[in-house]
């Protein structure tokens, strides 16, 4: 568990013990999906699988109080789940195959430009998160001022997160994994298997994704 007091409160526990509900729930339901195997699907599919296993480590650091790096993943998390989107949505074949040859793919504002105008995304969500918090997540993922300024105290230097950042990005995490889960289950076209998703992050966080 998180090793300091200052993180041991009630918000923050909470945050942790929902968290880990709901790796398990979806470890459970994406995993071993069967689907038709092309390079546009297993592209797609890796990727958000690896979004979904970040957000599991993004909780595992958090639990062991290995809290700078579980800020760093963040943005990985949310890079993977675009290039999981754009790989499906909008990439041609000749992208896709440049990708697995390792060509890196566009940037995130163009990706993000291709998923909106193809209608891939229902709103601007991701849009406004990279123009309001992509330099903060680079920073966290780089090691910028922020990291640096998390880890001082008056005593010298030391973790110093804020339990309500800590308990805001876990649960930030964990809504990236569900919709990386619904995108698995677009791309296998498991209509039940996005319901199963949705009803169980519910279950464990509400209806509301912003709370």
């Amino acid at each position: 568990m998180i090793q300091s007091a200052i993180y041991n409160t009630p918000p923050l526990q909470e945050a942790l013990i929902k968290s880990e509900q709901w790796m398990i729930r979806c470890a459970s339901l994406v995993d071993d999906v069967s689907f038709s195997s092309t390079n546009h699907t297993r592209v797609a599919l890796s990727l958000y699988h690896l979004c979904i296993e970040h957000h599991a480590g993004i909780h595992l650091l958090f639990d062991n109080g290995v809290i700078g790096s579980a800020f760093a993943l963040i943005r990985l998390q949310l890079e993977a789940f675009i290039r999981g989107s754009w790989y499906y949505h909008c990439a041609t074949e000749n992208e896709v195959n440049l990708f697995i040859q390792g060509t890196e793919p566009p940037s995130p504002k163009h990706m993000i430009r291709d998923l909106e105008k193809s209608g891939a995304l229902l709103d601007d969500t991701l849009e406004r998160i990279r123009k309001e918090h992509w330099s903060y997540l680079c920073d966290y993922t780089h090691g910028g001022a922020i990291q640096v300024k998390a880890r001082n105290s008056q005593d010298g230097i030391t973790p110093n997160y804020k339990p309500e950042h800590v308990a805001s990005i876990l649960k930030a995490s964990a809504t990236l994994s569900l919709l990386a889960g619904v995108g698995i289950a677009i791309v296998v076209e498991l209509d039940s298997l996005a319901i199963e998703l949705r009803n169980g992050y519910y279950f464990i966080y509400g209806s509301d994704l912003d709370n």
